[in-house]
C-alpha cells in the first residue's frame, strides 16, 4: 500500500508535535507540583493530537488504531466538561457498559483488519488489540475515578495501563515501519515512570 499523501503526513507530525506536548507540560506541571497533575491544556492538545493521528492512522488503514483515537477523543472531551461543570453525572453501570462496548469495537475493528489488509498480521494485530485495549481502558479507569471525585483526577492504575499499552503499541508502530506513529510512543514510557514516582498513594490534578 502506498504512504499517505504529504498533507496527512503533516497532519500526522503535528499530532505528535501535540502528544509530545502535552506531555511535557503534563510533567512540568506534576515536578512543580509535586504530584501528578493535569492542567486544560494537557486536554486540548489530546484532543488534537486524537483527530489529526486519527486522520492519518485512518489512511494507513490502522483501523484498531483509529477506534482507540476515537475512544480516548471521547474521554478528553469528557474530562474538559468535568472540569467547567465540576459535578460527577455519570455512575458506575454506565460507564462499565461504555467500557465492555468500547473492548467490543475493538476487536471488531482487528478482525476487519485482518480480513482486509492484505499486510495484516494475526499476531501484530493482536499486539495491537491488547495495547489499544490497555491504553484505552486507563482513560476509562481515569474517567471513573474523575466521576467519582467530581474533577479531573488520576489514579495510580491510570499510568501502570498508560505504560503496559504504551510500550505494546510502540511495538506495533516499529513494526509497521512507520515513523510518524511510532514517534507518538516514544516519549510516553518516561513520563508514565516518572508520573508513577510523583503518584505514590494517588493524586489530584489542578
Amino acid at each position: 500500500m502506498a504512504g499517505p499523501a504529504l498533507p496527512l503526513q503533516v497532519a500526522g507530525w503535528i499530532g505528535n508535535a501535540c502528544f509530545f506536548s502535552r506531555f511535557f507540560v503534563q510533567w512540568y506541571k506534576s515536578e512543580r507540583a509535586g504530584r501528578s497533575v493535569a492542567p486544560p491544556v494537557f486536554w486540548w492538545l489530546s484532543i488534537v493530537g486524537t483527530v489529526l493521528l486519527g486522520a492519518y492512522s485512518f489512511s494507513r488503514e490502522s483501523y484498531v488504531l483509529v477506534l482507540g483515537y476515537a475512544i480516548n477523543g471521547l474521554i478528553y472531551t469528557r474530562n474538559l466538561r468535568l472540569r467547567r461543570q465540576g459535578t460527577a453525572t455519570l455512575g458506575a453501570a454506565p460507564l462499565a457498559m461504555l467500557g465492555v462496548l468500547a473492548f467490543a469495537l475493538l476487536v471488531g475493528a482487528a478482525a476487519y483488519e485482518v480480513r482486509n489488509r492484505a499486510e495484516a498480521e494475526v499476531g501484530w494485530v493482536a499486539v495491537a488489540l491488547v495495547g489499544q485495549s490497555a491504553w484505552s481502558s486507563r482513560f476509562v479507569v481515569q474517567w471513573w475515578a474523575s466521576e467519582r471525585a467530581s474533577e479531573s483526577h488520576f489514579p495510580r492504575l491510570f499510568w501502570w495501563l498508560s505504560l503496559f499499552g504504551n510500550v505494546l503499541l510502540l511495538a506495533y508502530t516499529v513494526h509497521l515501519g512507520d515513523p510518524v506513529l511510532a514517534w507518538g510512543y516514544v516519549p510516553g514510557p518516561i513520563v508514565q515512570v516518572r508520573n508513577l514516582m510523583l503518584g505514590r498513594g494517588g493524586s489530584r490534578s489542578d
